[in-house]
């Protein structure tokens, strides 16, 4: 059976370059990555993905997409141009040193037609981003009146979970406080790419995780039929972090679509079937050997996945992931 995807939202990582090096980031961005997407590519692959049907958003991020700003500009104008109904953009706001840099990128970003942005404020940031850098771009943001303002937060474990990384992440988010406009999101981070070196910090179950894969929440599908893509500054098209599905550079992204069967894909065919235990059968025939236990699906299929990456590394991509 065919199925061909109907996306309804893209995202653009702009570039895996970052000021900060965050423990939990799936992509292990950082000050040392290079490459970022040109607009004129953006441009390219949004007159595609609406030919095929209509886009509900384009958001983008990375890496930090900041460090780009004349592009980041350039992309949201292509968008607007395009009518997307939502834009936006996730920052950690390295940027906004000060009330008055922040209001200036902001309304920029605003004029070009920005209209949604996520900031990040957790212990894992801001390690590297001092708190009020947030503060002044959150205020920026609800000043300039900007339709939608979302703080995201990121917890190791779970919500309630006690841990340093938690408790210090709850004392920042106290010392911030409450700013009317803003919608605040706590979530669990996943263990996949520097952040799988945190599951040290976490219950480990005896037995091998069984369960079907929690699909990320931004699919807003599932494997079978997702509604969402990401697209990274390397080509690479992507559902999950280091999960491809095709890269640009090798057939076009209208292709990519029309084709995509989650049936026939070497590595979702086993996730999506049997939940991430389903990769286990593959890497043991490669002589995969458990050296450890795992915390959850997410902990197993990411270790599995990286074992299996000299196998598929065009599905296994980007190769920074793992």
């Amino acid at each position: 059976m065919n199925y061909k995807l109907l996306v309804s939202n893209v995202d653009f990582l702009l570039t895996f370059k970052c000021p900060a090096e965050c423990q939990h980031c799936s992509y292990k961005s950082g000050p040392k990555r290079t490459g970022f997407i040109n607009p004129k590519e953006v441009s390219g692959y949004l007159n595609e993905l609406i030919k095929m049907h209509p886009l509900k958003s384009v958001w983008v991020h990375g890496g930090e997409p900041f460090l780009y700003f004349d592009y980041l500009e350039q992309i949201i104008k292509e968008a607007k141009k395009r009518e997307i109904p939502d834009r936006g953009v996730i920052s950690n706001c390295f940027w906004a040193k000060n009330e008055k840099i922040a209001m200036n990128k902001l309304e920029i970003l605003k004029k070009a037609g920005l209209m949604s942005l996520t900031f990040s404020f957790d212990y894992f940031h801001q390690k590297f981003i001092p708190w009020d850098y947030v503060k002044n771009a959150l205020k920026s943001a609800i000043t300039l009146s900007f339709e939608k303002v979302y703080l995201d937060s990121y917890f190791l474990e779970s919500l309630d979970s006690y841990n340093e990384f938690n408790r210090i992440t709850k004392d920042n988010l106290r010392k911030l406080g409450e700013i009317e406009g803003v919608t605040y999101h706590q979530m669990v981070m996943s263990l996949e790419g520097r952040g799988a070196e945190l599951s040290e910090y976490m219950k480990k179950n005896k037995e091998i995780p069984s369960g079907k894969c929690p699909v990320p929440f931004w699919i807003d599908g599932d494997f079978q039929n997702p509604e969402t893509i990401e697209i990274d500054s390397e080509g690479n098209v992507t559902l999950c972090p280091g999960i491809c599905i095709g890269n640009t550079n090798i057939q076009s992204l209208t292709k990519i679509i029309q084709n995509y069967n989650v049936e026939s894909h070497p590595v979702l065919s086993f996730i999506w079937k049997e939940g991430p235990i389903g990769l286990l059968k593959i890497a043991n025939e490669q002589g995969f050997q458990q050296n450890q236990l795992y915390v959850n699906e997410c902990h197993l299929c990411y270790e599995l996945r990286k074992f299996l990456r000299s196998i598929y590394p065009y599905s296994l991509a980007p190769k920074e992931c793992y």
